[in-house]
This record gives C-alpha cells, sequence and structure tokens, in this order.
C-alpha cells in the first residue's frame, strides 16, 4: 500500500495530444485505496472549447471545459474507485495539470 500521500503525475502543465491518452496504472503504484484524479485546466491553446474524459474501470466521467470554466472554474476532483487504471484524454489537445492522488479520508 502507497503512502498516505503518494501521487502521480499525468499531466504537468502539458499540451495534451488531442485525442491520444495519459494513464497511470494502479498496479505499477502500488495501489492506492481511494484514489482521486485532480484536474487543473491551463490553457485553452486557441480552442473555442474542449472535453476531457476520464476513464476508469470501463467508466467515463466528462468535463467540458470553455473561456468561462477557463476564468471561473480552473480546478476539480474526480473521486475514484480502486481500479486498474486510470486515463485522461483532451479532444482538442489543451494545456492540463492532471495528478492522480491517494485520497486519505
Amino acid at each position: 500500500m502507497p503512502a498516505w500521500h503518494a501521487a502521480a503525475v499525468l499531466a504537468d502543465s502539458e499540451s495534451l495530444t488531442a485525442g491520444e491518452a495519459v494513464q497511470f496504472n494502479f498496479s505499477s503504484g502500488g495501489g492506492y485505496h481511494t484514489p482521486v484524479v485532480c484536474v487543473a485546466l491551463e490553457d485553452l491553446e486557441g480552442n473555442a472549447d474542449d472535453t476531457l474524459t476520464i476513464e476508469f474501470d470501463g467508466a467515463a466521467a466528462t468535463y467540458e471545459a470553455d473561456v468561462q470554466t477557463l476564468s471561473e472554474t480552473t480546478t476539480y476532483t474526480v473521486d475514484l474507485p480502486q481500479c486498474e487504471g486510470v486515463r485522461a484524454t483532451s479532444s482538442n489537445g489543451c494545456t492540463y495539470s492532471i495528478e492522480v492522488r491517494n485520497n486519505p479520508r
């Protein structure tokens, strides 16, 4: 079991490639008890909007981002069940910081 403060970075102020996932496999990180994905939208890079899809164990959560989102609510979290891994995919290739954390509840 990893430390209560364990974290894995999927993107660190990185421009994601449209349609290509960044991912973390929990088995390589020792498994997180109560994982959470922390997302910060940093730049739409000239796009009018973006859809970030977070996939885990056959389920997915989507987050719609636009100029209003960027100016008002740039960060959010997604609680995950214990699962094999997580993938995040940007539809338009915007800049994000994305981190998976072991969430000590």
